[in-house]
């Protein structure tokens, strides 16, 4: 189509749907108060419907918003040279059509994966908010928009869902939050309120042909399959089931923000904050509710940081009980740590040591193996009838097929295993990066092997050939501790 047509039916809207999505946005935007008066405004575009969509209609609310924009593209460097210059021709034109200014930048994803032993995803993911983020503070914007829908939420939501998270991963993603590494601009996101057909149907009618997403090339396991199994089956139960979960990441977003503001007002009270120290009364710890108790271990974490800080539930939980047990210092993720006296909990920056590598050791079966920093305690029992399949630090193994000798040792290069539920091979340094665990962490991970073979990947997943199943008659119960978590000096 060529471009002064484009242009033309980009500016008219010539069926009702797109100014009526249009004023739900707007109604959207103004009810949480996603942009301010006067804000310059950076629009991630990748030339996917979602993205595509976005920009077009943040151009034609640009008035009634009284914002600037400026589209950003970011070329993954995952698609033919062809591919990319038919999405360069497309971004182009569109941001042509609609006069705004295009910034453009690239990076070799795959390259970027095996030098930084981070999966693709993460990697892909990296490479674009750190182009968005230097695009947004060289041109003095305030805030990235980004397309994500309430598609989006309700898997985000049930991704986690299934990896255990408290409230604040039940609130999924907010319409405007602060960046993700650190300081830099605000991320928002217009579009939570609308369904990716909507975004389709709103190119469609307005004569605009989107590009394949390229984010989609990119080999998301869990999430596909929870996009192709988990969510059609959950659509038999209701089928509107991503507004309920869209729902219910509200009313989570909501109960969140009120305990953060409880937290926040409380928080002065109690603790006292230096440049790379912050201090909290022992005492008023203990005496608070432990989801409060939480917030303030984490808003000191984020006094530290100067921004909110990503730690892991297991180390939350190491400090509660901390505090009921005698004086020590303690080692979070981040590179935090704590210190626990008869009056404070002190956080402060410091690096935890590298994990220990564990040394191959044979399984005690039945009893107990000192492996590294972890207690493997086994036992033959019974096929129970409801054995866990979520990653945890318990699993059931069908006995058969550990006939072989079973040992307890750290990862090695070029290991690999199938874990249960995905359906494939899967590298695992890639399980490890998936699942956040810093590097210097990783050597300290127990493997659970039946011979070479890894059966038990400890606290992440096991091998399907090792699970149980219908013919299985006897199961091999493991349990794993950490000795080192908390770990006093």
């Amino acid at each position: 189509m060529p471009l002064q047509t484009k242009a033309q039916r980009i500016a008219l809207a010539s069926t009702r749907f797109p100014a009526a999505l249009e004023r739900r946005v707007l109604s959207h935007i103004g009810k949480e108060a996603i942009f301010r008066a006067g804000e310059h405004i950076l629009v991630g575009v990748s030339g996917g419907p979602d993205s595509t969509a976005l920009l077009v209609i943040l151009a034609r609310l640009r008035a009634d918003l009284d914002v600037r924009l400026t589209a950003a593209h970011f070329d993954h460097m995952l698609r033919t040279s062809r591919e990319a210059d038919d999405d360069a021709r497309f971004l182009a034109e569109i941001t042509g059509a609609l006069s705004v200014p295009l910034v453009t930048g690239a990076a070799d994803v795959r390259r970027s994966a095996r030098r930084n032993h981070h999966s693709l995803e993460d990697a892909a993911r990296r490479l674009r908010y750190a182009f968005l983020g230097e695009q947004a503070v060289s041109s003095r914007g305030s805030c990235v928009a980004v397309g994500h829908t309430l598609d989006d939420q309700a898997e985000t939501v049930l991704l986690h869902l299934i990896r255990g998270a408290g409230l604040d991963g039940l609130a999924g993603m907010r319409p405007r939050s602060a960046w993700p590494f650190g300081g830099g601009p605000d991320i928002a996101r217009p579009l939570l309120g609308l369904r990716h057909r909507d975004t389709e149907r709103y190119c469609h009618d307005l004569g605009i042909e989107p590009l394949a997403d390229p984010t989609n090339d990119l080999p998301i396991a869990t999430r596909n399959r929870l996009r192709h199994e988990l969510l059609p089956l959950l659509r038999r139960f209701n089928p509107q089931v991503e507004e309920a979960i869209a729902r219910l990441a509200d009313a989570a977003s909501s109960e969140s923000d009120y305990l953060d503001s409880l937290a926040r007002s409380y928080f002065p009270e109690i603790a006292s904050v230096s440049c790379d120290a912050a201090s909290l009364s022992r005492r008023e710890l203990l005496a608070a509710h432990p989801a409060m108790a939480r917030r303030l271990i984490l808003l000191a974490l984020e006094n530290i940081s100067g921004a909110r800080v990503d730690i892991e539930a297991v180390h939350l939980e190491a400090l509660l009980d901390a505090l009921h047990k005698p004086s020590g210092r303690y080692f979070l993720a981040a590179g935090f740590a704590a210190t626990a006296d008869q009056r404070s909990l002190i956080i402060q920056r410091g690096l935890a040591p590298a994990a220990r590598e564990i040394v191959r050791t044979k399984l005690i079966l039945p009893g107990n193996t000192n492996a590294g920093n972890w207690t493997i305690s086994a036992q033959i029992t019974k096929v129970p009838s409801r054995p866990r399949a979520a990653p945890t630090a318990e699993a059931y193994l069908d006995l058969a097929q550990t006939d072989l000798e079973l040992s307890v040792r750290s990862r090695r290069p070029g290991d690999r295993l199938r874990p249960l539920g995905l359906g494939g091979e899967k590298k695992l340094q890639d399980i490890l990066a998936d699942a956040k665990v810093p590097a210097r962490e990783r050597d300290g991970v127990p493997l659970l092997c039946a011979g070479d073979r890894i059966a038990w990947v400890v606290g992440h997943c096991i091998d399907e050939q090792f699970a149980l199943g219908p013919d299985s008659r006897e199961a091999l119960h493991l349990v794993a501790t950490r000795n080192d978590i908390p770990a006093a000096n």
